[in-house]
């Protein structure tokens, strides 16, 4: 009867061990690449002084959060702002997104992304993808990031280029036309 209860109580040691929930940290602190606040504007003026200006609607960084044991899923961080709707209908979204390993928070792909949309009617996404080659922690990311990122698509119909800073956000933007758009300080 003695060999019975050992063994289970180590069983149900080895049991409740790996039945402990997945702990996914916030989005790092030290990636500030969107360092804006609700209700902020920012302001772009091109070569011809034309000033374009948006609003900065929502902003927001992932929080800490904890998955079941059984869950089959990932830790995920990711920090992005929205704009309000220009007076020239363009709105603009920005997100910089981990998608991570299973248990232990790591992440294996870094995404940046920016859209563009014109009155509902049109939008151009410009996108980059950093692909990490073994799982890496959160607090090790900047490693992988300049602190200047430029994504382009000369596809697009809005807008084929946009610079963005840590620290700064995005301090310019190149039209399809071929007009940069620098941010006002």
């Amino acid at each position: 009867m003695k060999k019975i209860s050992t063994i289970t109580i180590i069983l149900l040691s080895i049991f409740c061990i790996g039945c402990k929930k997945i702990h996914c940290p916030a989005f790092p602190a030290d990636l500030n690449y969107f360092p804006y606040s609700k209700g902020q504007e920012l302001k772009f003026i091109n070569s011809h002084n034309s000033v374009s200006n948006f609003v900065i609607s929502n902003r927001e960084n992932s929080k800490a959060y904890s998955l079941e044991w059984n869950c089959k899923c990932v830790c995920e961080a990711s920090s992005g702002f929205n704009t309000n709707q220009t007076q020239d209908s363009l709105t603009l979204s920005c997100n910089l997104y981990f998608g991570g390993g299973r248990y232990d928070a790591t992440t294996y792909s870094i995404f940046l992304t920016c859209n563009f949309q014109y009155s509902f009617h049109f939008s151009d996404e410009l996108s980059k993808r950093v692909l990490l080659e073994q799982e890496t922690p959160y607090n090790e990311l900047s490693k992988h990031l300049s602190d200047t990122i430029s994504i382009e698509n000369e596809d697009n119909k809005i807008v084929n280029k946009v610079v963005i800073v840590k620290g700064k956000g995005l301090v310019s933007y190149t039209t399809a036309d071929g007009e940069e758009w620098k941010l006002v300080k």
